[in-house]
């Protein structure tokens, strides 16, 4: 028989018959306690049920102490906080007494991705995976003692060597990853778990959530999911595609928490959140109208972003169930150029149609150290319109090379207002300013499209 878990985090229930709970991520340095206590404060006021923030290094961990104490002396108190860490095991042993929750990235915890084809033994992948084990046990110890909840947050373009080798980069590998985490801690009898499968693809990141749903259940275990489609950019583009991936997981009755990951100010993402939630709650998707392949769906809301959430929810869930060729969009309080330009984004987004040039933007965080804003900005100004071309716009290396690997060039951040230029996952320029990386950016694009 198998039971939800339900447990809590801070002041929040999650998993089980709990409502879906509303997250975002500040974008400040974390080591700037005033600047993250008055965002947090605003993403808090635009209805962030938790906040994340970054902690790169040991030096950020007093700070984090200090916007705690601040925010709890503030009425704001109620809220849990999250600290997001990776590459360095000890960071996240050193918040996990008084944090509400940590998340840690098993494709850097004690691995590596270097983009390298491993040929493991049984033996060797064995003892790979019992080192990380070991390496995980003093956190885990930590966390139960003091309560605290971990996310295991994996990465689509972070996964290791390890783990790619053997499984590819698929679906499949981030369900082994997220499985070889649960033996660990159910070895350790901790269960204060929240896993996530993170990608920019939506079909990507729906297939291993389900799969990873599916597998846990049939384990008879069932820990909370949480949901996102990592890098989906900004404007409506984002929205929509965040809205095909984690809603239509909803509608299949999956998902506990959720961020919508926007290339923006973060207190604009909790509201489009809630929105997605509330425009999804009662939808029927038991008799979609599928013709060859085309949805036609019609629905009389007469709010736009919310006919935004439905339509695109709609579609993923309908691409995933049956794969769509076609999306035909009908509501009659909106003109039919309106409810024609929704269907282009919901195909792009689910990557039914490419139409455009296909974006790849993380939505930053304290470890970005360059206005990635304006840069994206930038940058969908001057190469949109292309539908044989993916960039990526990224904010550091945790994810950048990794999420963005498929993508035909891209702009990582380096440090101090620096960039680099990426080929694929290859680095093609020393750390620049991004106005001479864009310079560069559209000298390989001019050599690659006509």
């Amino acid at each position: 028989m198998n039971s939800k878990r339900q447990f809590q985090i801070g002041n929040v229930t999650i998993g089980g018959d709990a409502p879906v709970v509303v997250q975002s991520m500040t974008n400040t340095d974390t080591a700037d306690v005033q600047a993250s206590v008055a965002q947090c404060k605003q993403m808090i006021d635009a209805g962030a049920q938790m906040v994340r923030l970054t902690v790169p290094s040991l030096k950020e961990v007093e700070p984090l102490k200090e916007i705690q104490k601040q925010l709890k002396s503030d009425g704001y108190g109620n809220i849990p906080l999250i600290a997001d860490v990776h590459f360095n095991p000890k960071v996240a042993e050193a918040v996990a007494p008084f944090m509400d929750k940590v998340r840690v990235n098993p494709g850097n915890f004690t691995d590596k991705r270097n983009f390298s084809q491993l040929d493991l033994s049984e033996s060797e992948y064995a003892a790979q995976v019992e080192r990380m084990a070991l390496r995980a046990k003093p956190l885990l110890e930590i966390c139960k003692q003091h309560g605290t909840a971990l996310r295991i947050g994996i990465n689509h373009g972070s996964l290791c060597d390890r783990i790619v080798s053997r499984y590819g980069n698929t679906p499949e590998a981030m369900v082994q990853s997220a499985l070889e985490w649960v033996d660990i801690c159910e070895r350790h009898d901790f269960h204060k778990l929240v896993f996530s499968m993170k990608s920019s693809n939506v079909l990507t990141m729906m297939t291993a959530t389900k799969m990873l749903n599916d597998s846990m259940l049939k384990r008879g275990l069932s820990y909370p999911l949480h949901l996102g489609v990592t890098e989906a950019g900004n404007d409506k583009e984002g929205r929509v595609k965040s809205a095909a991936g984690i809603g239509a997981l909803l509608l299949m009755g999956i998902g506990d928490t959720v961020r919508v990951s926007l290339t923006e100010s973060p207190e604009n993402e909790s509201p489009f959140a809630h929105t997605l939630i509330q425009a999804i709650e009662n939808l029927d998707v038991t008799n979609l109208n599928i013709q060859n392949g085309t949805l036609i769906y019609c629905d009389d809301e007469l709010d736009e972003t919310r006919w935004m959430c439905r339509a695109a929810a709609v579609a993923g869930y309908a691409h995933f169930r049956h794969g769509l060729k076609e999306v035909m969009l009908q509501n009659a309080h909106f003109t039919e150029s309106q409810n024609l330009d929704l269907a282009n984004l919901v195909m792009q987004a689910c990557r039914i149609k490419i139409l455009n040039t296909e974006f790849v933007a993380c939505p930053s965080c304290g470890r970005t150290q360059y206005d990635i804003q304006s840069v994206f900005a930038a940058v969908k100004q001057r190469f949109s319109g292309r539908p044989n071309l993916k960039i990526g716009v990224m904010g550091c290396i945790v994810n950048g090379p990794g999420e963005m690997a498929d993508a035909d060039y891209g702009i990582v951040g380096a440090s101090h207002g620096l960039v680099c230029v990426y080929e694929g996952k290859k680095r093609v320029s020393e750390p620049m300013l991004p106005d001479a990386a864009m310079n560069v950016l559209e000298q390989y694009i001019n050599k690659k499209l006509p």
